[in-house]
């Protein structure tokens, strides 16, 4: 859904055979169905190792696996005095650590290879701290160094691992946390003015950067951050503080 399935349509574009991972299959199975034969389906949760190793062996079973993509998107609230051992863990799991597994799975592939292009969707959160999102924020700015990390150890091998930091972007989950009294373009509409363009991003924008990022048109563009987010992340936003009792 939402960036996950525009970067697909886009790479599919592109030529490429797509293997997509989601854990909810019915939305995977409809997803592939309007995509075409070309869009490979595997049914997994990300935040498992074997997810990755199993998509990577489809993947390499319809050709040439030069292109990987880390897209980990779920909304996870919560402020540090909120938290739990639980809530830490399960967060970290999905939006840090399965991204992590993916691409050292991907980068093992394009030793054998001979190199390949790595993008991880981040966040503008990870660089911007926005209230009630410690363990996101924590996760998304992990995925910056991580990526830079493969760029460093593995460039000199022909593999560049870049990241993109979305701002507020249409898609299924942001209507799930917009407020359920409002209009829902109303709603949009405050979203969108947290950048100075004054409107909500679409997929397919995310989608583009992606593709220029893994394709040779970003030859010498490895361990960068590339900010997607209507120039968000060039200003300051006041937030008001958060709501919690004095203690007694």
């Amino acid at each position: 859904m939402g960036i996950g399935e525009a970067i697909a349509a886009r790479l599919l574009d592109e030529g490429a055979t797509v293997v997509g991972v989601d854990r909810d299959a019915a939305a995977l199975a409809e997803t592939a169905a309007r995509l075409g034969d070309r869009m490979v389906p595997v049914v997994g949760d990300i935040a498992e190792w074997d997810t990755h190793v199993r998509a990577a062996e489809l993947a390499e079973r319809h050709g040439d696996l030069a292109w990987w993509v880390n897209n980990a998107g779920i909304d996870w609230v919560g402020s540090a005095h909120e938290a739990t051992e639980e809530h830490i863990e399960k967060g970290l799991r999905v939006l840090l650590m399965g991204p992590m597994f993916g691409a050292a799975v991907a980068v093992g592939r394009m030793l054998k290879r001979g190199g390949g292009s790595i993008v991880t969707i981040s966040s503008i959160q990870g660089v911007a701290a926005f209230p009630g999102y410690y363990v996101y924020a924590s996760a998304k700015a992990g995925l910056l160094m991580a990526t830079k990390s493969i760029a460093v150890d593995y460039g000199p091998f022909g593999i560049r691992a870049n990241v993109v930091l979305p701002g507020a972007i249409e898609t299924p989950m942001t209507y799930a946390t917009l407020p359920s009294e409002m209009d829902r373009e109303e709603a949009l509409r405050r979203e969108g003015e947290l950048a100075p363009m004054h409107r909500i991003g679409q997929p397919e924008e995310i989608a583009d950067v992606v593709a220029f990022l893994l394709t040779d048109w970003a030859s010498y563009v490895n361990g960068a951050e590339i900010m997607v987010d209507g120039g968000a992340s060039a200003r300051c936003f006041a937030y008001p503080p958060l709501d919690i009792a004095p203690s007694a």
